[in-house]
């Protein structure tokens, strides 16, 4: 009985010490400073990506200023919200006779109980139920924190389209591209055929997709351009999907339109020149570039100008402990990421389990965009990836293999599926 009583004595003052400090402590008499430091640099991150939209084309002048002013108006909530969360000056007085009766009445009770129950095995259950208990994670991430509360506050007023855009920008700050996915879905939801909005959401499908456009892409894209000729982001996707199937022509009609709208001397303008130039380059190139776009290239069946280009190639397969559990119809990705910032692929080829083993190449006919290409990188990652889905974004059962720091050209490469994804 000795040991018992000890072990609720010291029960009853681990119980005392989580319950009486909190109430003893000084409250702040206003909100840290820090926090409001990083509530105001997440408002101006969100200012600072309206302006980058502004430039180049994707975001007109009065749409900015609607973003804007909304954006100010959370930015005055939030701050007030803080101030809001500081205790009054008569808190410390309550909470300083709060504990001490808590002192008292947490031990009378505890001896009280135990003698009308008589069970000496609480304690320890209630030691037991204590350690069960889950603890929220402080992430420290105010950025993550402050766009949670907007999606919160967005599920109790779900009709605030400015707020959904808001919040879809944010999850794109943030790489989180299938919550983007949702959220430009609902922006359109209520503001139907916004082709700004369908082109933003073709991106994020593009994004969400590692870079591979799907029917959901194609029909934003092409419904953005239905609605408005002369949507910029919606004309540069449209030439980076036509280029991607091997149609330079139909490429370059969609960025011919697109310079004559942007400011000559912007960077926007010179980066689609730059992709006019490529895509002329693979128009001269005739049927040999179509040929090469329309199926999955072989090192036989590359052209000259392919060939002069950095390049990877090797040979790809499936570790035979795991052919069992994939089928001939699944798809596989054999692609290159860098290997630091974006990771959109810079090349990808696309084949079936019963194509493997086989030699591959990637090379800049097989860029995914034109302004990320295998040419323009020292080193890259290099990945397989077998998908029952068909998609290349990985899930769960899928094999993958990775050669994760290759220098660019490289041959000879052995490519191996070895690994399930969990």
């Amino acid at each position: 009985m000795t040991t018992l009583w000890l072990v609720v004595l010291l029960l009853l003052l681990a119980t005392l010490l989580c319950l009486i400090p909190p109430l003893v402590r000084r409250p702040p008499t206003r909100p840290s400073i820090t926090a409001d430091a990083n509530v105001r640099a997440f408002y101006l991150a969100q200012r600072e990506q309206l302006q980058r939209d502004l430039n180049n084309g994707s975001l007109s002048p009065a749409a900015r200023v609607r973003a804007e002013e909304e954006l100010q108006r959370d930015l005055l909530q939030d701050l007030a919200l803080r101030q809001s969360q500081a205790l009054p000056a008569g808190g410390q007085r309550a909470g300083i006779a709060a504990a001490c009766l808590l002192s008292v009445l947490v031990p009378v009770a505890a001896v009280l109980l135990y003698g009308k129950l008589g069970n000496p095995r609480a304690a320890a259950d209630v030691t037991m139920t204590r350690a069960a208990e889950p603890h929220a994670e402080d992430s420290g991430d105010d950025m993550a924190l402050a766009i949670n509360a907007l999606a919160q506050r967005l599920r109790a007023t779900p009709d605030d389209a400015d707020g959904w855009y808001t919040l879809a920008r944010s999850y794109e700050t943030l790489g989180r591209y299938t919550d983007a996915v949702a959220a430009y879905q609902q922006v359109l939801r209520l503001v139907p055929g916004q082709p700004a909005v369908l082109a933003d959401l073709a991106d994020a499908l593009l994004s969400a997709n590692q870079g591979v456009p799907d029917a959901n892409a194609i029909a934003a894209v092409a419904q953005a351009l239905a609605a408005q000729p002369d949507q910029p982001k919606a004309l540069a996707l449209a030439g980076m999907m036509a280029l991607r199937r091997g149609d330079a022509a139909e490429a370059l009609a969609h960025w011919e339109r697109l310079q004559a709208l942007l400011p000559p001397d912007s960077e926007a303008a010179r980066q689609i020149q730059s992709n006019i130039a490529q895509a002329r380059g693979m128009a001269a190139g005739g049927a040999t570039a179509g040929a090469t776009a329309s199926s999955p290239p072989t090192p036989a069946g590359q052209s000259t100008a392919a060939t002069t280009t950095p390049r990877l190639s090797g040979h790809a397969r499936i570790a035979e402990s795991l052919r069992g559990k994939v089928q001939p119809g699944d798809t596989v990705f054999i692609l290159a990421r860098p290997v630091e910032g974006s990771r959109m692929p810079l090349a990808i080829l696309r084949m079936r389990v019963s194509d493997l083993p086989r030699a591959f190449v990637l090379d800049d006919s097989n860029a995914m965009s034109p302004d990320a290409t295998l040419s323009r990188a020292s080193k890259v990652r290099v990945e397989i990836r077998v998908s029952r889905s068909g998609t290349a974004a990985a899930q769960s059962g899928d094999l993958s293999g990775v050669l994760p720091d290759v220098a660019v050209p490289a041959d000879g490469l052995e490519l191996v599926a070895d690994t399930v994804t969990p």
